[in-house]
């Protein structure tokens, strides 16, 4: 039996658009076979992919402690992360890094793990980022294929792995000014657009784009599938508001222009108090489920 344990001093490289993440971190091994039978110099990071000198095991030190052969590895590797940005940027994501055998056909391998020496390095700050203690576990990793080996069914084949884990929560009160900066004063040059009566085209054209910018700077930032949650629909929101006031402004001007003064004082009062509410119900109705 192998036991393996953990210590991360490193966890970096988060990008968006590129689903990966980097982590570097401390592995240590102790086995109780014979010698000679130590598999941990076949260990791997199974879900990172071959980078040259990256994603590798670097052998620091090996001791015969008794009966157990003790290793100790330092390990740098960029690992795939399929990001779930639904809810960016009150989003938390569960970084995962899978240990286990490069051949997925080698037999007798059973793994334990050192749960109590197993944790982050207690300094190490991820900005913008809440990080949950680390969970180190036996797990299984199977595959659907016969490899190509002749005789075998196309049935599952399932090989023991072992999972770091580690739940990162965005500071969601951070990102939230920071990202959508841009629509937040589009809404400001919207309100102002409904109180003062004149010079309102110049503040709905700010608010266009404000607003604008705003999306072309989360179209930068992250991948097209997370505008599909709270992202995106915060921005139809806006816009949605924009059409108001702009409706709102012709109403005015040309509609309502040559009407009686006691009709003005009627819908005049109404356009803001009617726009921050649906602007406020809205933002309610698209929050994601998971803020507290």
């Amino acid at each position: 039996m192998l036991q393996l344990g953990a210590y991360v001093t490193v966890i970096d490289d988060i990008d968006l658009l590129a689903n990966h993440f980097g982590a570097e971190f401390f592995l240590w091994t102790r086995w109780a076979g014979l010698p000679g039978e130590n598999p941990s110099d076949r260990l791997a990071v199974l879900n990172a992919p071959s980078n040259n000198d990256i994603d590798r095991f670097e052998l620091l030190e090996r001791r015969r402690l008794g009966a157990v052969d003790w290793s100790l590895y330092k390990v740098r590797c960029r690992l795939t992360m399929p990001w779930r940005l639904q809810d960016y940027p009150f989003d938390r994501h569960t970084l995962l890094i899978r240990i286990g055998m490069a051949n997925p056909l080698l037999p007798g391998i059973y793994y334990a793990v050192d749960k109590a020496g197993t944790f982050v390095d207690p300094e190490f700050i991820l900005y913008d980022w809440n990080i949950s203690p680390l969970r180190i576990d036996v797990s299984s990793l199977s595959l659907r294929s016969h490899l190509g080996l002749s005789g075998r069914s196309n049935t599952v084949t399932s090989s023991p792995v072992v999972d770091l884990s580690l739940v990162i929560r965005r500071r969601s009160e951070l990102a939230l000014l920071s990202t959508f900066l841009g629509n937040f004063l589009a809404v400001g040059l919207c309100v102002l657009a409904l109180i003062i009566r004149t010079s309102r085209d110049d503040l709905i054209l700010g608010a266009i784009f404000s607003a604008a910018g705003n999306s072309v700077f989360l179209a930068q930032l992250l991948p097209v599938s997370a505008l599909s949650g709270f992202a995106g629909q915060i921005q139809i929101v806006i816009y949605l508001g924009i059409i108001y006031v702009v409706i709102a402004d012709e109403l005015l001007d040309k509609v309502f222009s040559g009407s009686a003064e006691s009709v003005l004082r009627i819908l005049r009062p109404m356009l803001l108090p009617s726009y921050v509410l649906a602007t406020v119900l809205a933002m309610y109705w698209i929050m994601p489920a998971n803020v507290a």
